[in-house]
């Protein structure tokens, strides 16, 4: 049956944004066939589609890559789980509308049961978890596992920074519903030195920008579409990746404006993740804003990183943004990076040799350069006293000979 889901149509792109946040869609817009962000040729046309879709170009290029590679697995007479887009955003709708009170293998009972009749679905297992996974990352932008195995929903494992198991991923397990399972994952632990009350608070924030990760920290920031990465350190490479997608965070915001959370992503999450895009890159300092642009441009960023403002996407009265600035789920991450600032780890091989051998790895390094020099400024000297030498004795040499 080849790849389903390779082929994109401006129609999928446009029914995907339907499922997700409800928009309000022409039939035109909705059956289109062509590929790319083509506008349905409507002269008056004036729907969500050519309004908001090309903001969403780097989500949609984030759903090409992830859906393209689905191959069905295939044994015997069995059925593949997903035959088409149109399969897949009817498992979105699915969990959309029954995420919050059924469990994934709930849902997964109800959607292949409704395929196949009531009869036995004919869908491989290991296909059914597949395509629920894939629904689920579409749906969070959050790399989950639905096939049985480790268990990751331990909070002293999810957010050991240099923990090796960190690298798996974590599960949708069968009894969970979705937002269950993420808030697990997501797991609130205030971190109190970035809270007000602290009065070192002010010059924390001050001190954890992206500029300062790279010029003190000799850190390198990366993109990542997994929400689950946003502000993860990797120790071994020096990389840290930032969640860049906040045109998808912000129509989950608007699209929750005034209907309750669509199941996954809780308000706070994505407001919060896009508070702390804001204190790496403060708008007010030319030089982060630079460092942003480069990465926008260079680094895959989302173009809406350089939109700030997060007013028009909030609940008024509700205080969300003040609730967001406390990091409850991303303050143990952003403490982690201004230790990184505070007290820079070795990232060249110089470096790490020193730290190998020394707890104070900065004295030995200047006394080292010291040692260096004195060797060379002995160098220069004794190759001066050499030449000074050769000029005397050719002077003696000339004069004795005349």
């Amino acid at each position: 049956m080849g790849w389903p889901l390779k082929v994109v149509t401006t129609g999928d792109l446009g029914a995907l944004c339907h499922v997700l946040w409800s928009w309000e869609l022409c039939d035109n817009c909705l059956n289109a066939t062509s590929k790319g962000l083509s506008r349905c040729g409507v002269a008056l046309c004036n729907c969500a589609w050519g309004r908001r879709a090309e903001r969403l170009e780097p989500f949609f290029e984030f759903y090409r890559q992830t859906t393209r590679p689905y191959v069905p697995d295939f044994f015997g007479d069995h059925d593949q789980a997903i035959r088409s887009h149109r399969d897949l955003l009817d498992i979105l709708e699915l969990i959309k509308s029954h995420g919050t009170d059924r469990t994934r293998g709930g849902c997964m009972a109800e959607y292949f049961g409704r395929r196949s009749g009531g009869k036995e679905s004919l869908v491989p297992q290991s296909d059914q978890d597949r395509a629920f996974e894939l629904a689920a990352r579409i749906m969070t932008m959050t790399h989950v596992s639905c096939e049985k195995g480790q268990d990751m929903f331990s909070a002293e494992t999810n957010w050991d920074i240099e923990s090796k198991q960190g690298d798996l991923l974590p599960q949708w397990r069968e009894q969970y519903t979705l937002p269950e399972s993420l808030d697990h994952l997501f797991m609130a632990c205030i971190h109190p030195s970035l809270q007000n009350s602290d009065p070192q608070s002010k010059l924390i924030r001050e001190t954890l920008t992206a500029v300062n990760l790279k010029k003190i920290a000799g850190l390198k920031i990366e993109s990542t579409n997994n929400l689950h990465d946003h502000l993860k350190l990797n120790p071994s490479t020096g990389t840290v990746q930032i969640f860049h997608q906040t045109t998808f965070l912000k129509e989950h915001l608007l699209a929750t404006l005034s209907t309750r959370d669509i199941p996954g992503l809780s308000r706070h999450l994505a407001l919060e993740t896009i508070c702390t895009i804001q204190l790496l890159f403060p708008p007010e300092n030319a030089t982060s804003q630079s460092f942003l642009r480069n990465l926008v441009s260079k680094g895959g960023f989302d173009p809406d990183c350089l939109r700030f403002g997060t007013a028009s996407f909030e609940l008024p009265g509700r205080g969300e943004k003040e609730r967001a600035m406390r990091f409850p789920t991303w303050g143990t991450r952003l403490m982690h990076l201004y230790d990184e600032i505070e007290n820079p780890k070795p990232r060249g091989r110089v470096e790490a040799w020193l730290e190998r051998r020394s707890k104070s790895r900065h004295v030995m390094m200047v006394t080292a350069i010291g040692v260096l020099t004195a060797v060379l400024l002995g160098l220069f000297g004794l190759c001066l006293s050499i030449f000074q030498t050769w000029i005397a004795w050719r002077q003696w040499k000339d004069g004795d000979h005349r």
